[in-house]
């Protein structure tokens, strides 16, 4: 309770007004002392701590708390009053407790596995299917997969029979013709056993199946061309020749006229 100097309000002056010890009580409860003025300079207020840390991070079940205490206000000076003064005074008491976090834990959400006929072979008739593994919050919220636990992640491949999966001959282009002008010579490809589908090696899983050819014969380019024939096919054949390149077959033909200037 907040008291004056006698039973009569006092007037709007200078005048202060004055309250009992703080150890005094009556009826309304201890009695503050705050010091000289008026009545309607007094304001009571309400003072919030900060909110607790939630009790939990998720789950359903986290809440956080915080104290409020009511003071009463003259100028410059602040003293707590009992809290029912604030409500008095028709001041709103604010919430000392609130849910917090999460209502679901973070968790692996896991796609479909890939069809077994469509993932990649890497075996004698077993592929490796695979899948999609996410760290999600409510409302399908992806977040870092440190939120969830790792030991509980799913896998994201398994095997699985796939009788596709067998060696198969991946054979590269046919390189150039390796022979003089008008001779006879021999062409090479680069030939590799992989698995079904894929570029990974597959050892000898192709033994079993016919080997194409690596090599084959071919024939040089004619070694002379006739005046119409002859000429330069690119404005660099100078080049060409200051780097001494013409004894290379294709730069004979592109820069014939260059080349055969000697």
């Amino acid at each position: 309770m907040v008291a004056f100097p006698d039973d009569h309000r006092p007037p709007l002056t200078e005048d202060p007004f004055t309250t009992t010890s703080g150890n005094d009580e009556d009826e309304f409860g201890s009695v503050v002392v705050l010091g000289k003025g008026t009545p309607d300079n007094l304001k009571f207020e309400w003072v919030i701590s900060d909110w607790s840390k939630c009790s939990e991070t998720c789950g359903g079940n986290g809440f956080q708390m915080r104290a409020n205490r009511c003071i009463v206000r003259l100028h410059n000076m602040t003293q707590s009053v009992d809290n029912n003064l604030c409500e008095d005074a028709g001041l709103a008491v604010p919430a000392t407790e609130r849910k917090c976090g999460l209502n679901q834990c973070p968790r692996w959400i896991t796609s479909e596995w890939t069809p077994c006929e469509k993932s990649k072979c890497f075996n004698w008739h077993t592929a490796m299917q695979r899948r999609v593994v996410k760290c999600k919050i409510d409302n399908n919220v992806t977040v870092a997969d440190s939120k969830c636990e790792e030991e509980d992640k799913p896998t994201h491949r398994q095997e699985c029979e796939n009788a596709k999966c067998v060696g198969k001959w991946k054979v590269g282009a046919w390189s150039e013709c390796a022979a003089a002008c008008d001779m006879q010579g021999v062409k090479y490809r680069i030939l590799q056993c992989v698995w079904y589908g894929t570029k990974k090696p597959a050892g000898t899983a192709c033994k079993d199946i016919p080997r194409p050819p690596v090599m084959k014969s071919c024939k040089g380019p004619p070694c002379t061309l006739t005046g119409s024939e002859c000429r330069d096919h690119s404005m660099f054949c100078p080049n060409v020749k200051t780097m001494n390149m013409c004894k290379i077959m294709r730069y004979q033909q592109q820069c014939c006229l260059t080349c055969k200037a000697g």
